[in-house]
């Protein structure tokens, strides 16, 4: 698994987004480092919400701003991979434990928990012959 760093950042956004998002790091308004991805704010001509992840061994960011959007690594992305710098924090593996999926499945009735558990192994095979196989 790569390791988080500028150089990094810079590889996937460009030499111009890169820099542009060096100037955006004081707009990232909130920050939020989840169990597999981080979620962010960043303000900006508008209010942008921005995902970074780990897909396999390659950083992966979305944005919602028009750049972003087309699929691009955008500055928005880039500001936010600095602020984690900045703060000694990293984007999180894309195996490491989901304690709040969990902790949220726990929370929900079986009834629930039976619906959306058809509703996806409806759409995924492979999930529903893992559920045809499991003895309980």
């Amino acid at each position: 698994m790569p390791t988080l760093t500028s150089a990094l950042l810079r590889h996937y956004a460009g030499a111009k987004s890169y820099w542009r998002g060096l100037t955006y790091r004081d707009s990232v308004a909130e920050l939020a480092v989840r169990s597999r991805h981080v979620e962010a704010l960043v303000l900006g001509a508008s209010e942008y919400r921005v995902t970074l992840q780990w897909e396999d061994t390659h950083l992966t960011g979305t944005c919602s701003c028009p750049y972003g959007s087309q699929g691009f690594f955008c500055k928005h992305c880039v500001a936010v991979g600095l602020v984690l710098l900045e703060r000694g924090l990293t984007v999180p593996p894309p195996d490491a434990e989901d304690e709040e999926l969990r902790v949220r499945l726990a929370e929900l009735d079986h009834a629930t928990l039976v619906g959306l558990l058809y509703d996806q192994a409806s759409r995924d095979r492979s999930l529903r012959d893992e559920i045809m196989r499991v003895r309980g």
